[in-house]
């Protein structure tokens, strides 16, 4: 099945700099410098760049996508993850959403969840959440391939 974003194609030639661009410009309401305080944005930056190398987008299904590839793929600690679920930016999206919708996503994406887990698990190595500037220039064909990164 092909994904709607060049940034989700496995070997997509775009530069993770190129990529976000794309992911940024596609997305609204996202969390950014320009409508949130600077600790904020930062943290959803990382969390962007993560929906951007794990080929996610911004469906509650995705989310849910993004912060398992994040928790079980990456260098960030479940404690340090946390600490970006405690802004209410975050919680925007059980509020926009709804509760039920939210909790009916997650359970009917549980399988998809325990195959990238799965994934994960043949990963080289994690991706370093919070040390993504050095690969700003490459393509995310080869982070993809460097990590062994197969996106969903």
């Amino acid at each position: 099945m092909s994904k709607k974003f060049q940034y989700q194609q496995q070997n997509s030639s775009q530069t993770l700099e190129e990529a976000l661009e794309e992911y940024y410009s596609s997305f609204q309401e996202l969390i950014t410098e320009k409508n949130s305080k600077p600790k904020v944005a930062k943290l959803f930056r990382f969390h962007d760049v993560a929906h951007v190398i794990f080929g996610c987008d911004t469906s509650i299904k995705e989310e849910t996508l993004t912060d398992t590839w994040t928790i079980f793929g990456s260098t960030v600690t479940l404690t340090e993850y946390m600490e970006y679920l405690k802004y209410p930016e975050t919680t925007q999206v059980f509020q926009k959403e709804g509760f039920l919708q939210v909790m009916w996503s997650l359970i009917v994406s549980l399988p998809t969840v325990f195959k990238v887990i799965f994934r994960t698990f043949k990963m080289k190595k994690k991706w370093l959440f919070w040390d993504y500037k050095p690969y700003l220039n490459h393509s995310l064909k080869s982070i993809r391939e460097e990590f062994n990164i197969q996106v969903m």
